[in-house]
């Protein structure tokens, strides 16, 4: 038997609001004293979705307070644990968004990425339209990103498709990749700083920067810092 902890233990789905006044005793031995997350109907559509501490005191309250007569059947889902109990409660009335409750769900410390994903987006239009225009504007585009770029994978974005690098030190030389995400490949390795990568070649620190080398337009053996320049 797993031991996986798990969230919801026992459940009940679409009963009649009726079996409470009909069956109350069934019904109460069964989720008295019990938490977890309700979910009300109307027509077999969603109404109303809460969390309790006391399932069945719960679902009784509801046949008196505002929400008496406007849903005739309801689901209980027992939990064990109630650690993101609230989370959960938030995330279901944020998706279902049901009738009959006046708050939207809250997450206390979810980041909302549509600004991310706002500001990806217009890097993206930025990125083909240069393609596109290419000449000066491709060049300045290349310029804006690498300015723009710092930490780890500070070259993301800096190239279009994979280019060769290359490294001489004592008369060995070393051959990698650099790829469009940013990465560097040496041997069966990948690393997201050219120093990485040199360390990794020469078995001791060096700037990866100065020791690769890639070919620029014109050809020429270039340090891979020019492409941050």
């Amino acid at each position: 038997m797993s031991n996986r902890k798990c969230l919801v233990c026992e459940h009940l789905e679409n009963l009649s609001g009726r079996i409470l006044e009909e069956y109350p005793d069934v019904i109460r031995d069964l989720i008295r004293g019990r938490s977890g997350i309700y979910a009300l109907y109307r027509r077999d559509k969603i109404y109303y979705v809460g969390l309790a501490s006391n399932l069945m005191g719960r679902l009784r309250q509801h046949t008196r307070d505002r929400h008496r007569g406007s849903w005739d059947r309801f689901s209980v889902y027992l939990t064990i644990q109630d650690d993101h109990m609230r989370e959960l409660e938030s995330l279901i009335l944020r998706i279902l968004e049901p009738t009959g409750n006046r708050q939207k769900g809250q997450f206390a410390k979810s980041e909302n990425l549509r600004i991310r994903v706002n500001k990806l987006l217009a890097e993206e239009d930025a990125d083909r339209r240069a393609k596109l225009l290419g000449g000066c504007v491709a060049e300045r585009r290349r310029r804006q990103k690498a300015k723009s770029a710092q930490g780890k994978l500070a070259l993301a974005g800096l190239i279009d498709r994979s280019t060769t690098l290359r490294g001489e030190r004592d008369g060995w030389e070393y051959r990698a990749t650099l790829r469009k995400d940013g990465t560097i490949r040496y041997g069966d390795e990948v690393f997201e700083t050219p120093n990485a990568a040199a360390r990794a070649a020469l078995k001791k620190p060096a700037s990866g920067w100065r020791f690769w080398k890639y070919r620029d337009k014109d050809g020429e053996w270039v340090g891979l810092r020019n492409l941050k320049s």
